[in-house]
């Protein structure tokens, strides 16, 4: 009895330091909105970059005209790059005027000419227009008698839903509009990406953890666990045996399709509550409920991640176009790939297809185009991160608070995991949804109770999916294990050997592929710089202070070790294995050369996910030092805490959305609608010359939308998915062909026309990111023929062999 009224006063603190939490939130949140932080989203609306040609002087006799209309709401400044002509002349004006549909004035600005340098990029901000999509806004170049300053401009009329008047030659203003993105265009937008990715959404959550659930209802050790820890364990699991499953159906000649899939999730899912219950009812006490915090981090998380994507119409950057390429083969086939036919003339398939098997099967359910199924795909897994490092993170600790506090930090204030989307980096993203629940697992193998002998089959089904999907994430996990073990002084050999053991038997078969695939190849790597640190990531918003805390914790757990606490090894085996990885791949170790297979780079990309585990254990501790301290403290620790996740959530919204960097974007919504066009007008055998540039060592990648042709259309392209490289023929076919359209000076002579036919080339594509081929100049070749302009796209075809 005496125990009770310390009883009710624990619980009146614990209520106190909830509202003093609470507190810290809506304080940290008003002073947010009183400072006005974070500043307001821009994004890009209309993106026109074509320029061969300066606009007439604009004067008191001249004004130029250009029209045009934005696509979304929130028009908030405006782009244009400058022509000086007489830089020693320092007198004369030069002016805007942004006017609406009907004349009205929206915003004036004007410059003297002296303060206007030759190609100055302007940025013009202006009175946000809160109605801007799809009305026609009117921009007036003005200059006064002395004025010299004018603007570039296009030849050719590169931009829909506009035109210039009083230009001529000019048909186009060379220009970038931005808009800010309001609270309601926000969640119109995002109800409206809901609706075009629901399937695929759905489809996703219902595939993805059906057989992590099955295994996790057969072989989970020990006591219960909380439900949000099954569910991110089952889909750890889920993402490492489905490539498992689409290997051995292709091993013994079967293959996915449609129906077989619908089959499995039919019979499955049933399978699996059933066995769940019966696994349930065993346990010594029920499962915790899923914790609301997390389900709202995580619809947030997929929120933010969504309107990251929401104006594009391909995923980012060079890989996408090789996974769409990769998904579309799948698909087609419903097996694991030998090759790559009948999409490319390669013979081999090196590369880790875990993801694509994972990708594949939504798509079989679902039908559609492989762009979209990627961009919502993509955001999913990434959404989803937070949930397997809240089930790693209590699998070592057994707290919620700790689990969601690095749940909390991968959702949002990290710059990574979400900054892959601007990568397309869908295999390593994949690879790292489920990597902070197998170094949780195996870490528990080798130190936990003695009923975590048991998770063996856990270890090795998640080794072995990791291997599928991305092998340099395998390759970087053995160390771990083996670091772990030995701090764990050998222990639990046997466990960890079964789990070796059962994982090399289920990759055997793949093992043995690459091996006689890669008999032979280059382990160093041919590219100059390829393991130079990537001081840009840790610089990248708020990264700098984590490391920071991350140090200080790690001084404080080598303390800890020390003195005997054994929870600090956890932090100090993670901390030297990143770190000791890192050191080795540096190039400046004797005797360790740099490697193509993982470099610098790769790792500190990956970092993020300890990280956020080594902080939420590390917060387990500090609660429980805050526990034994006067209850002042405690309510002043709870209001800070407050305090800084409401200034992190903030920060994390606003970053998360505007994850994307601009020059990884290289096929735009136009392209998708030339591509659409490309696909039902060209015959089936066109060849279709493309931009490039050389991306990696001797590697060209196509520098447009025309990166996407093949996957999305089936016709050949000179520059195709950089899994090119595999075929040593069509890899050295590329890189001539690209070296010697680089070197075309004049795109307009007829010779150059006759060289692309001499290359077999039928049609020539150019998105609006654009290249070495110049539209206009292609526009005025006699030996080629428009037959596709619209929004800065075009498709020329090469005429036939000249009449004798």
């Amino acid at each position: 009895m005496p125990a009770l009224p310390q009883l009710r006063s624990l619980r009146a603190l614990a209520r106190l330091s909830g509202l003093a939490l609470a507190l810290g939130l809506l304080a940290g949140v008003a002073a947010a909105v009183v400072i006005g932080w974070p500043p307001p989203l821009l994004a890009e609306d209309l993106v026109q970059t074509r320029l061969d040609i300066a606009v007439p002087l604009p004067g008191p006799e001249r004004t130029i005209v250009q029209t045009f209309t934005p696509r979304h709401d929130g028009l908030a400044s405006l782009e244009l790059i400058l022509v000086r002509y007489d830089p020693e002349d320092v007198g004369g004006r030069f002016g805007l005027t942004l006017e609406d549909k009907g004349g009205r004035v929206l915003a004036e600005a004007e410059w003297p000419n002296a303060a206007v340098t030759h190609n100055q990029v302007l940025r013009w901000p202006i009175p946000r227009q809160d109605r801007s999509a799809g009305q026609t806004f009117r921009l007036r170049l003005r200059g006064d008698a002395g004025n010299r300053v004018t603007a570039w401009g296009s030849s050719l009329d590169v931009m829909a839903g506009g035109e210039l008047i009083g230009g001529e030659p000019a048909h186009e203003l060379r220009l970038v509009t931005r808009y800010r993105l309001l609270p309601r265009a926000a969640m119109e937008t995002l109800v409206q990406q809901l609706a075009d990715a629901g399937l695929t959404l759905l489809l996703g959550l219902a595939l993805l953890p059906l057989p992590g659930a099955l295994a996790l209802a057969l072989w989970r050790p020990g006591r219960s666990w909380d439900a949000a820890t099954q569910l991110g364990v089952a889909l750890a699991l889920g993402l490492a045996i489905w490539p498992l499953l689409w290997l051995g159906l292709t091993l013994v000649g079967g293959r996915w399709t449609g129906g077989a899939l619908w089959a499995t999730l039919a019979l499955g899912w049933p399978a699996a509550l059933i066995v769940g219950r019966r696994a349930a009812r065993a346990a010594a006490r029920p499962p915790a409920p899923f914790p609301p915090t997390l389900v709202l981090l995580l619809l947030l998380g997929l929120a933010v991640r969504l309107l990251a994507v929401r104006d594009l119409a391909f995923p980012a950057w060079v890989d996408a176009s090789r996974h769409g390429l990769i998904v579309e083969l799948m698909r087609g086939t419903g097996r694991f790939p030998a090759d790559y036919r009948p999409l490319l003339p390669v013979d081999r398939a090196p590369y880790h297809f875990g993801f694509h098997a994972v990708a594949a099967g939504v798509d079989l359910l679902r039908g559609g185009e492989v762009p979209a199924l990627l961009l919502a795909l993509g955001q999913l897994l990434n959404a989803l991160t937070p949930l397997t490092t809240y089930a790693g993170v209590w699998l070592v600790v057994r707290r919620r608070g700790p689990a969601l506090l690095a749940a909390f930090l991968v959702a949002l204030p990290f710059f990574f995991p979400a900054y892959y989307a601007t990568w397309g980096r869908y295999t390593q993203l994949t690879g790292m949804v489920l990597w902070p629940v197998l170094l949780a697992l195996t870490w528990q193998l080798l130190r936990g109770a003695r009923h975590w002998a048991r998770a063996w089959p856990l270890v090795g089904m998640l080794a072995a999916g990791l291997f599928l999907i991305h092998v340099r994430l395998f390759l970087l996990y053995l160390p771990y294990a083996g670091l772990a073990w030995l701090v764990s002084r050998f222990r639990r050999g046997r466990a960890l050997a079964a789990a070796a053991a059962l994982g090399g038997a289920l990759i055997a078969p793949r093992a043995l592929q690459l091996a006689q695939t890669l008999r032979g190849a280059r382990l160093a790597s041919p590219i100059p710089g390829y393991n130079a640190f990537p001081i840009g990531y840790v610089e990248a918003g708020w990264e700098r202070w984590f490391y920071l805390v991350g140090g200080l914790v790690l001084l404080g757990a080598a303390v800890a070790a020390w003195r005997g606490r054994r929870w600090a090894w956890w932090t100090l085996v993670l901390a030297g294995w990143l770190g000791g990885s890192l050191v080795l791949l540096s190039g400046r170790v004797p005797g360790v050369p740099d490697s193509w297979v993982i470099n610098v780079n790769s790792v500190l990309i990956t970092v993020y996910a300890p990280l956020a585990m080594v902080l939420g254990v590390a917060a387990a501790r500090a609660a429980r030092w805050l526990g034994r301290r006067h209850a002042a403290i405690r309510l002043a620790a709870a209001l800070a805490l407050g305090a800084g996740v409401a200034a992190a959530a903030l920060f994390g919204v606003r970053q998360q959305i505007t994850i994307l960097n601009e020059t990884t974007i290289l096929a735009r919504p136009a392209d998708a609608i030339a591509l659409a066009w490309l696909a039902e007008h060209l015959p089936p055998d066109a060849m279709v010359a493309v931009n490039a540039w050389r991306w990696q060592g001797p590697a060209w990648a196509a520098s447009d939308g025309g990166a996407w042709i093949t996957p999305v259309t089936g016709h050949a392209t000179t520059t195709p998915p950089v899994d090119y490289v595999y075929g040593r023929d069509l890899a050295a076919t590329v890189v001539a062909f690209n070296e010697g359209a680089q070197a075309v000076t004049d795109w307009a002579h007829p010779d150059a026309a006759a060289w692309l036919r001499a290359q077999g080339v039928t049609h020539v594509y150019v998105g609006p990111r654009g290249g070495f081929f110049d539209p206009v100049a292609l526009a005025a070749n006699p030996g080629l023929a428009r037959l596709y302009a619209a929004d800065g796209a075009f498709v020329f075809a090469v005429a036939g062999e000249p009449d004798p």
